[in-house]
């Protein structure tokens, strides 16, 4: 079969088009990123990357590794390490832009082989920005997280897939390739849900048709094969098992990376992959399998406006140009490539929808986002007769980041910054601290294992061990040397009731004698603050799990954001009740999912403040918490009215 040509470039053209798709988001990201750690894994990843120990399931090693490597490369300059880390993000999703841009040239050279260069450039650049400057591309480029990685690894595989399909070229197979093993390697299920997809790119007439000329028709009709015959086929061609084997090759070499580290033990790391059960284990959803394997209709009904309404805004001005794109592949015979385009969308989005949690999940749907872009290039390219095409696809790009640059502008949302800052003045010396919320437990180890900070703190999940049943013993020897018998009895018990749990996440305390021995666990920690003339604090949640569980008394005093075993100074509460974080003042709270629990966690904290003060008479102090409840309520109303859709699953 005989392919159509593609152009040849003006290289100047390109390399200008080229550049300011990578460099206008790398700018603008950068200009909208923080050195504070954000809600969700932020803290996690910083502290897995600089340790080199395991993430939370599957592990995404790939981007582990690549960012210790980026990390290595900025070790010379003393560059903070979030921002390092940031700006590695940033980097991913511009460069997946870059990506974009030729994949879309390539794909433009098939369907309008006669349109000129420059309109080839910009429409190009247009569907390249019309991706990474969206609104749900641009809310995970600037902040530490696995999704700008993943960005790169499809933009990579697509970038692949589609120059060896036009070109039949090995060197793209291999781009493909790597493509499709760092996206296995990283965030592996919205990959793992493109691979029926892949096929597609070598069926010979996807993209090229016999409309445009690819294959001259022979002169007696012939029976067409049904899509079904044309799938199967391509598994007996030796391109696709060539790339199946390079893909498997990359990815298990990521994998078997992550269960070489695994051997070592580290300060911090979610699960412990040093077995292959404990392997397979962790790459299959560890114990946030769970968060699929119970969905209700409401949890469905709930978020289904959310993400249609997300979808929209996705593309907004760019909605006419995505539906022309459908009609015009529709008309010219390339049903298969749109088909493809629609059902992998509807494949993540379906997902999603029964997805119980509502942090992050909104990322879940970048990947087929960046396929639909290919449809807008499409529909561009199909309405081209009209001048202003063009330059509407620029325009609709400026107007964009003119109402999104506010909302995605992190160095006004200093989350970690904030918390710590609370944390610090809550804990009096030499305090042991059992917090429930994920957030500010994980900040709390970055910060102390890369700043030395607070290191005469002993910071613990309210369950104890937190993910790894070492992480204790390791991180505070001498306190575990203290509470070591009671502490070796519950994981012991823990384990023979649900080994997993002792080296990943999780901690039912569904029997009773697990109760029991996670009882006199706590009751022991109370007794060795105690004896050192120490502060036993905890947070809202902890505090009414242990009162109702009867491990401690619920006579405590107040002590800023914990409560305490011993009586708070006043300075801590009045800078508590003062609640002037900087990201509490952001306008990137009222849709930020992560924000919901810590916001619940200061209204509880304020009761209990309130509480304390009318037992004690203390009108003053009584008041300002009636004010900072009040402020709190007042939050939460404009959150709920942005995000009613986490508050219904909750």
């Amino acid at each position: 079969m005989d392919y159509i040509p593609i152009v040849k470039n003006n290289r100047l053209q390109n390399l200008l088009f080229g550049t300011l798709s990578f460099g206008i988001p790398l700018t603008l990201y950068f200009l909208t990123s923080s050195d504070s750690l954000m809600f969700d894994d932020a803290a996690e990843f910083a502290t897995v990357i600089r340790l080199g120990s395991i993430a939370h399931p599957p592990g995404t090693p790939a981007y582990i590794l690549s960012g210790m490597i980026w990390l290595a490369l900025f070790a010379a300059t003393h560059w903070n390490e979030i921002v390092i880390l940031t700006l590695f993000s940033s980097f991913c999703s511009s460069l997946s832009g870059l990506l974009l841009f030729f994949t879309f040239r390539k794909f433009l050279s098939v369907l309008f082989p006669d349109i000129s260069e420059l309109k080839k450039n910009t429409i190009s650049f247009s569907g390249s920005l019309a991706y990474t400057l969206s609104l749900t591309a641009w809310a995970w480029s600037n902040t530490i997280e696995v999704y700008a990685f993943q960005e790169l690894a499809m933009a990579l595989a697509l970038y692949g897939l589609t120059g060896f399909h036009l070109t039949k070229k090995t060197v793209y197979l291999l781009a493909g390739a790597l493509g499709l093993a760092s996206g296995l390697g990283n965030h592996h299920l919205t990959m793992i849900l493109f691979l029926p997809f892949v096929p597609f790119f070598f069926f010979n007439n996807m993209l090229v048709t016999k409309q445009d000329g690819a294959a001259k028709p022979k002169k007696k009709s012939v029976t067409k094969e049904s899509f079904f015959s044309v799938y199967i086929n391509v598994f007996r061609t030796s391109p696709i098992w060539k790339l199946a084997l390079f893909t498997a090759i990359i990815t298990l070499s990521y994998y078997g990376w992550m269960y070489y580290r695994s051997q070592q033990e580290y300060l911090y790391m979610f699960g412990k992959t040093d077995t292959i059960s404990s392997l397979l284990y962790h790459i299959s959803g560890g114990g946030y399998s769970k968060n699929i394997s119970h969905t209700s209709g409401n949890i469905i009904s709930a978020r289904l406006p959310f993400f249609l309404r997300l979808t929209f805004f996705q593309f907004l001005f760019f909605i006419p140009f995505l539906i022309a794109g459908f009609n015009f592949l529709l008309r010219s015979g390339r049903g298969r490539f749109a088909g493809m385009l629609i059902t992998y969308f509807l494949f993540l989005f379906v997902y999603q929808l029964n997805n119980n949690q509502w942090a992050s999940t909104d990322a879940y749907l970048l990947l087929p986002y960046m396929l639909l872009v290919f449809s807008i290039v499409a529909g561009m390219g199909s309405l081209i007769r009209f001048k202003w095409v063009p330059v509407a696809g620029v325009l609709c790009v400026i107007v964009t980041v003119m109402l999104q640059y506010g909302d995605h502008n992190r160095k006004t949302y200093p989350v970690s910054k904030g918390l710590m800052h609370l944390l610090d003045v809550s804990a009096p010396v030499g305090s042991t601290i059992l917090i429930s919320d994920w957030t500010t437990v994980m900040q709390y180890y970055y910060y102390r294992i890369a700043e030395n900070f607070r290191p005469d703190l002993v910071v613990l999940n309210y369950d104890v061990k937190f993910t790894h049943y070492r992480i204790l013993p390791l991180m505070y020897p001498g306190y575990y040397q203290k509470i070591k018998k009671e502490y070796d009895t519950f994981i012991g018990e823990l384990a023979a009731r649900h080994p997993n749990q002792i080296q990943n996440t999780g901690c039912d305390l569904d029997s009773p004698r697990l109760m029991e021995v996670f009882g006199i666990l706590i009751r022991k920690m109370e007794q060795v603050a105690k004896e050192d003339h120490s502060a036993l604090l905890t947070d809202p949640k902890a505090h009414f799990f242990y009162v109702r569980q009867g491990f401690y008394s619920p006579n405590r005093f107040v002590s800023g954001c914990f409560t305490s075993t011993v009586p708070g100074d006043s300075l801590s509460s009045a800078e508590f009740l003062k609640l002037d974080p900087e990201f509490l003042k952001s306008p990137l709270l009222f849709n930020d999912p992560g924000a919901l629990d810590k916001l619940v966690d200061f209204q509880a904290m304020l009761d209990l403040h309130l509480n304390y003060y009318k037992a004690n008479h203390m009108i003053k102090e009584e008041a300002e918490a009636e004010q900072a409840k009040a402020r709190i309520m007042k939050l939460q109303r404009e959150m709920k009215r942005h995000m009613s859709f986490a508050y219904k699953i909750k």
